[in-house]
């Protein structure tokens, strides 16, 4: 009995505690990735992961009035603890130093922990990023 509960305990720690949570794939047709971002809204900036050679890049976009921005989850300071930034009541925090961003500031953004721009472009519903502008960033990752 007791190999039993500690063998259930290893298993939960194991698959519970990981490093970032889970993301949406972004999808990637091997030259670009097209998200549609018809659902994007101010509050909610949606985090994407995609796998490209043996780099997991991890990516979020923004609504900031009515354009749509992207950054990758790393900043210049922070990124080798690679913990990243994730979502907080409308804001995004990094996870390394605790600072947080409203989604108005990122994009002007001044000092070190600052999300890295990830460049993109928005064509209709649909936010367009290169292979090319994804590799630029899997330095941080």
């Amino acid at each position: 009995m007791r190999i039993v509960l500690a063998l259930s305990c290893l298993l939960c720690l194991l698959t519970s505690c990981t490093r970032h949570p889970s993301y949406i794939q972004a999808p990637f047709n091997g030259s670009i990735s097209e998200i549609d971002v018809s659902a994007l809204t101010p509050t909610n900036p949606l985090f994407y992961s995609l796998t490209l050679g043996d780099k997991k890049i991890i990516f979020f976009l923004v609504k900031n009035n009515e354009a749509v921005e992207s950054y990758f989850s790393a900043c210049g300071e922070c990124f080798p603890k690679k913990v990243g930034f994730y979502p907080e009541n409308g804001h995004i925090r990094c996870t390394a130093c605790d600072e947080w961003y409203t989604v108005e500031s990122l994009k002007n953004g001044i000092g070190s922990c600052f999300p890295v721009p990830l460049k993109g472009e928005l064509k209709g519903s649909r936010f367009v990023i290169t292979k090319e502008a994804l590799m630029e960033g899997a330095k941080f990752f």
